[in-house]
């Protein structure tokens, strides 16, 4: 089975495709083989997904933000919830907003006023639309103007955080967090309702005065909407198993990330939902494809 993954090689969507497909293989007695596809914020991906046989032997896996993609790129040709049937949720990656040492900000509202005090001086780093809509929230909620650099992904946009050339870069805890307890980086919130259990003393974007600012985390697996309903079926069973087998769910915890089941039809509606959403904010933010 062919398991095509959104994104390059390196990044937490990367790991938890590949710990999911090591499990699933193992489930279906076959080898399961991961992909990278990476370009045009998962269109590539996508669209070898749709074209190949459907017999269900070809997956995608894609984080929430990949299903914006289509809306983002007009004229692209897909419509996520016509072209696609999902089989479940597998899991969440923490976000968070890092900076670089150099800025003087130990805290969201510091840089904030540094910001307006040197308005589109600082670099934030994208490489996903969660990304660009943090920026965008973040640069309208606070008035406050940063140059946006786009990156393929998040394990790109990284050793340019290190080295300063941006300075700001909402990404995931995973890759984040290693770098901050390193003194390479430092974390000044992070993106979700509650606070982190690994970061306990790190503030919620909310509870650092800023709640317009959250993104989609969770990630998912999908055919084409073409293959067979017994197929998907079957599929969908064993990707819940996997998700809650209990060596899973550890190893993502021991990455920062988050194993998290969905049915096929509770991951329709938050699909359904957060296209409404996205299509609101596409239009409210003038968002593009870059």
């Amino acid at each position: 089975r062919g398991l095509r993954v959104r994104g390059p090689a390196g990044g937490p969507s990367d790991f938890m495709a590949r710990q999911v497909a090591q499990h699933l293989g193992t489930s279906l007695g076959q080898v399961v083989v991961v992909e990278n596809k990476p370009g045009a914020n998962g269109l590539i991906a996508a669209r070898e997904a749709l074209a190949a046989s459907p017999d269900g032997t070809t997956l995608l896996y894609a984080p929430g933000s990949m299903i914006a993609a289509p809306l983002l790129a007009k004229g692209s040709g897909l419509d996520w919830s016509q072209d696609f049937a999902p089989l479940g949720k597998v899991g969440r990656v923490p976000f968070a907003l890092a900076v670089h040492p150099a800025v003087p900000a130990q805290t969201v509202a510091e840089l904030v006023r540094h910001a307006r005090q040197h308005p589109g001086v600082l670099n934030v780093a994208t490489s996903t639309p969660s990304e660009v809509l943090a920026v965008v929230q973040l640069m309208k909620a606070s008035g406050v103007q940063l140059t946006r650099v786009p990156y393929k992904g998040g394990a790109q946009a990284l050793p340019d955080l290190l080295a300063g050339r941006v300075q700001i870069m909402f990404g995931p805890l995973a890759l984040l967090q290693p770098q901050a307890k390193a003194g390479a980086l430092r974390i000044l919130a992070t993106l979700a309702a509650e606070r982190n259990a690994a970061l306990p003393e790190v503030p919620t974007m909310a509870e650092a005065g800023w709640p317009a600012v959250e993104v989609p985390t969770w990630q998912g697996l999908y055919v084409a909407a073409k293959v067979p309903p017994a197929i998907r079926t079957r599929l969908a069973t064993e990707i819940a198993a996997v998700v809650a087998r209990p060596e899973l769910r550890a190893e993502f915890e021991r990455r920062m990330l988050a194993a998290e089941a969905a049915s096929p039809q509770d991951l329709a509606a938050l699909i359904a939902r957060e296209l409404a959403a996205w299509a609101a904010v596409i239009d409210e933010y003038k968002l593009t494809a870059d």
